[in-house]
């Protein structure tokens, strides 16, 4: 006979329903850690059902947290993966809870917590609803991945076992088909790994070597030194103008795969975007909050990394690099501004997005474009590192 739990919540909304089911998932450790943070001062005392109303209840009333204050005496040692678990709820409820704790920021929001029902063999067996899912893969544990299918949002998981050569951070097409009465979705079959066929994938290793760039690719009358940095200025990407679907295809017939990073997106726009050439885009809406765009970016960065450890040749699209690190900056807050204007997490990421530019020996590169205009030249942060680093072209 199970034990009901010592609570009971009436009319969650879905939001809420979300959080209870990434809560009750956390093991007693990780819950006394988030009691802690959702202001109790006794977590090693209260049992798993009451830390868990003391969290839900905090939730549900919408109440702003306190930072934790510090404490005289022996330092509190925090659970290494308790801002991926506040990140989580934060990206659920559009609050920020990682920012209430005194532990130094990490590039990275953590490790990004989501939960399945069960999988039922009798609907998987019957193979419902299948759709097409693209997507990059993160690690859940050490059975399953899950990704985000860029055309619908949904939460897609992907097993381990049956995919062994995948690795964190691959991309992957395929098709995913319902695996459960809660309608959640499982990959059913692979159709691309990193833009190559998944018949024929082999998880390679073949990384970059840092060179200086030479090789260079011809565009009509001007010619592009592949694995450097290049502005285009009064130009945006997402409009998908015919000379920019000229170099990508000319690109693409080099064998150059084409990312783009396109923030700020509205709705009507969104499948205009999609049909303009890129082998992949990463798209923030126009409503995404903050942490979704750090996150986003996070990932952006991460996926490109992944690609060059395998040596693939790729051009990179970023569009309006200002309002990507404007919406970092807001999810780092807690970080004070004091470099260029922004917080010192977005300038490093920024940084980072930038030096994924190179040339990585023999027939392999990245090259990067960017846009700007007149406002990006009021940010000290996109004057010094983007700018100034930059080829300035006209497509």
């Amino acid at each position: 006979m199970t034990n009901k739990p010592g609570y009971e919540f009436k009319n969650l909304t879905k939001a809420q329903q979300d959080c209870l089911s990434l809560i009750e998932s956390l093991g007693i450790y990780e819950l006394r850690a988030l009691a802690r943070v959702f202001g109790d001062n006794s977590p090693t005392i209260l049992k798993r059902n009451d830390h868990i109303k003391i969290v839900m209840d905090k939730i549900i009333s919408g109440e702003d947290l306190k930072p934790i204050p510090l404490r005289q005496g022996r330092p509190y040692k925090e659970l290494s993966n308790i801002e991926g678990i506040l990140a989580g709820l934060s990206q659920i409820t559009g609050k920020d809870y990682v920012s209430v704790t005194n532990s130094p920021r990490n590039l990275h929001t953590g490790k990004k917590i989501v939960t399945f029902n069960q999988v039922e063999d009798e609907v998987v067996k019957q193979k419902l609803f299948p759709i097409e899912v693209r997507g990059v893969l993160f690690d859940r544990n050490e059975t399953e991945f899950f990704l985000t299918n860029e055309d619908n949002g949904k939460t897609v998981l992907v097993k381990k076992d049956e995919n062994s050569q995948l690795k964190p951070y691959d991309y992957i097409t395929g098709t995913a088909i319902v695996m459960n009465s809660n309608k959640e979705y499982l990959v059913d079959s692979i159709k691309t790994v990193n833009f190559k066929p998944y018949k024929n994938y082999v998880d390679s290793s073949n990384p970059y070597e840092q060179s200086v760039p030479t090789e260079t690719l011809k565009l009509g009358n001007k010619e592009f030194v592949l694995g450097s940095r290049y502005i285009v200025e009064n130009c945006k990407f997402s409009d998908g103008d015919e000379k920019l679907k000229q170099l990508l295809k000319t690109l693409n017939e080099n064998k150059i795969a084409t990312i783009a990073f396109i923030p700020n997106v509205l709705f009507e726009n969104f499948a205009s975007i999609k049909k303009i050439g890129f082998n992949n885009v990463f798209i923030s809406r126009y409503d995404d909050r903050p942490f979704t765009i750090n996150e986003t970016l996070n990932t952006f960065i991460e996926n490109v990394k992944r690609l060059q450890e395998q040596g693939l040749k790729l051009a990179l699209f970023v569009e309006d690099i200002t309002t990507i690190a404007n919406a970092v900056d807001y999810a780092n807050k807690n970080n004070t501004k004091a470099l260029m204007g922004h917080t010192e997490t977005t300038v490093e990421l920024i940084k980072q997005l930038m030096m994924l530019a190179k040339s990585g020996g023999k027939d392999k590169n990245t090259t990067i474009f960017t846009t700007a205009d007149q406002a990006d030249l009021f940010d000290q942060l996109f004057v010094s590192s983007v700018y100034k680093i930059s080829k300035k072209i006209a497509l």
